[in-house]
């Protein structure tokens, strides 16, 4: 007869080492999902131009799915919501996103005759700038600065704000009750 200290050094590992593998397996399918998907909100211009904005206010929130985060979020109920627009009891949070998508475009154009994602790096970051400054040429609606603020915070909630988030950053996740997904 086998011992119960034996017993669970045996049958221990393997469920550990199962749930790494899942867990590698999961994240790795999630990452491709994130890039090859339709939109129900946005268009994938607009998609596009979004992640674009908040991977260069959060290094990384492109890769991480920003745009698809804050499209599955608008898509949903909105007492559910996971966007910081929800508690700001914001009635139409798909058109504030949109209006700040077409304001980045036309800032854009206006400024450098491109749309923001085919921008240089310092080109995009001068425009991030003036809109945390509050001193846009030709977007006006959302307030630049607003939306600035709104995304940056689903840009870092994306990035930081996941288990994965907190792995990168050397601090342990402990959630009380563990998310069915990763945003």
């Amino acid at each position: 007869m086998i011992g119960r200290r034996r017993f669970l050094t045996r049958i221990i590992p393997a469920p550990i080492w199962a749930g790494i593998g899942m867990r590698f397996l999961s994240r790795n399918a999630e990452a491709k999902t994130v890039k090859h998907t339709s939109y129900k909100q946005f268009t994938h211009g607009e998609a596009d131009a979004l992640a674009a904005w908040c991977d260069v206010i959060v290094s990384g929130a492109r890769d991480a799915g920003v745009a698809k985060f804050v499209d599955q979020n608008l898509s949903g109920d909105q007492a559910t919501s996971l966007l910081l627009l929800r508690y700001l009891n914001a009635s139409d949070m798909a058109g504030f996103y949109r209006k700040g998508i077409i304001g980045i475009d036309a800032e854009s154009h206006h400024r450098f005759g491109a749309p923001f994602p085919q921008l240089t790096l310092d080109q995009q970051k001068e425009m991030i700038a003036a809109a945390v400054a509050s001193k846009t040429q030709v977007w006006r609606d959302p307030d630049p600065n607003f939306f600035y603020f709104i995304s940056r915070s689903d840009a870092v909630d994306v990035v930081y704000g996941t288990e994965a988030g907190f792995a990168d950053l050397g601090i342990p996740y402990l959630a009380h009750i563990p998310p069915p997904k990763p945003w």
